[in-house]
């Protein structure tokens, strides 16, 4: 019988395929979504939407995190993890083909889709670390982290000068993440081709039968999760419309988000860093909590100060992201219990994060200002400092 951690490819090459694979995946996990932040006022402007519309735009995504991630593990299952990953990256491409046609429809539809094939990619990407890089999980994690966050930084940071370039403009500037997924399906295309079905894990696998649903572990590691993303896509969906309602332009405040996205790559490096080297990640996990609260509480009291605030906020989503993605694996017994507690996580997680971007666009219409909605990211914050410190034990979710 094959061990848990054995690959379909041979010893000499599995690792090597299995590590460029997910630095491919990652490069594709975020870039889809952060382009679509600093266009939306191209968006609007030629398809007439409202900002709660423009909102849903953004929150489709997360939706489909919410809902399909949970059937993400079972899909691991039956196909196998390669077969699943392509099918996700080859979805992808679909999607983000379909959201660059004409018309409102193909926009929302398209971004359903993609937004339904980056679910999958969340939950299978850590079960892979598990199962390929058991002993490395925390610089695996950290370095996956890293590629995510400068895909996504520089296709925010490029989305308005391609626009404004080329000339289909916003269409053709959301099409061109196009370059990151296609090679990635063609990666996994070839493994896929080359393996056996190998499934999550095997009947009597270590640490399988535990119901990740009635931890309290999974359910910290789940609300870490969801507040990060909460606040994260917040600030990536409309941090070019509060900056540029302070004067900046559209470039700049695209330019911004790149700024956030760099800080938060820092953040990135530096949890990776510390979090393997730790008998826990308690005290990483709150002190990347109070950098978020430290950054958002700013934003909102000192405007003039915004971009220290933007790199400490960022530092702390970032520090956040790698910590949420780590604690799915270092809490798992076993790579079952890794897709397990993936899909919780990023099912229930991500559907608190679509709540992100709609209500602050429905507290700022309501309001006429964006302060509240930064206030209600503080109080986020300090229950992320809370979770953080428990989900950061050096337990299992066997162990609880």
């Amino acid at each position: 019988m094959k061990t848990e951690t054995s690959s379909a490819l041979s010893p000499a090459v599995s690792p090597a395929i299995a590590l460029l694979g997910i630095l491919l995946v990652a490069a594709t996990l975020r870039a889809p979504l952060t382009g679509i932040g600093p266009l939306l006022g191209h968006i609007r402007a030629s398809t007439g939407l409202d900002a709660g519309s423009a909102g849903l735009l953004n929150t489709l995504p997360l939706l489909a995190f919410g809902v399909f991630s949970i059937l993400a593990p079972v899909a691991g299952r039956r196909l196998g993890l390669e077969r699943t990953l392509f099918l996700a990256m080859a979805g992808l491409s679909a999607g983000i083909l379909m959201r660059s046609m004409p018309g409102i429809a193909p926009l929302f539809l398209g971004t359903l889709i993609g937004g339904i094939a980056i679910a999958v990619g969340n939950v299978m990407v850590p079960a892979l670390v598990k199962r390929e890089f058991p002993q490395r999980i925390a610089p695996l994690t950290g370095l996956y982290s890293v590629v995510m966050t400068l895909a996504s930084g520089t296709a925010a940071g490029i989305a308005v000068p391609l626009a404004d370039a080329l000339p289909g403009g916003w269409r053709s500037s959301l099409a061109c993440v196009l370059i990151l997924t296609v090679p990635a399906a063609v990666v996994w295309l070839a493994r896929a081709r080359h393996a056996a079905a190998s499934p999550i894990a095997e009947p009597g696998s270590p640490g399988a039968p535990v119901n990740v649903w009635r931890s309290w572990l999974a359910w910290q590691v789940t609300l870490f999760t969801g507040i990060q993303a909460f606040n994260f896509y917040i600030l990536v969906a409309w941090l070019p419309s509060m900056l540029h309602e302070t004067g900046m332009s559209p470039t700049q405040a695209g330019w911004m988000v790149s700024l956030l996205q760099l800080a938060a790559l820092l953040g990135n490096i530096a949890t990776s860093t510390f979090s393997g080297r730790l008998r826990d990640q308690k005290g990483l996990g709150l002190t990347i909590s109070l950098l978020c609260l430290i950054g958002f509480a700013g934003m909102a009291l000192y405007p003039a100060w915004t971009v220290v605030w933007i790199c400490i906020g960022g530092a702390g989503l970032g520090g956040s992201l790698v910590l949420s993605l780590a604690y799915i694996s270092l809490r798992a017994a076993s790579t079952h219990q890794a897709a397990s507690l993936s899909g919780m996580a990023q099912s229930l997680g991500y559907l608190i994060g679509a709540a992100g971007p709609v209500v602050c666009g429905v507290l700022r219409d309501a309001t006429g200002s964006w302060l509240p909605a930064l206030w209600l990211m503080v109080t986020m914050a300090g229950i992320q400092a809370w979770v953080a410190y428990g989900a950061g034990r050096s337990r299992t979710v066997s162990d609880a």
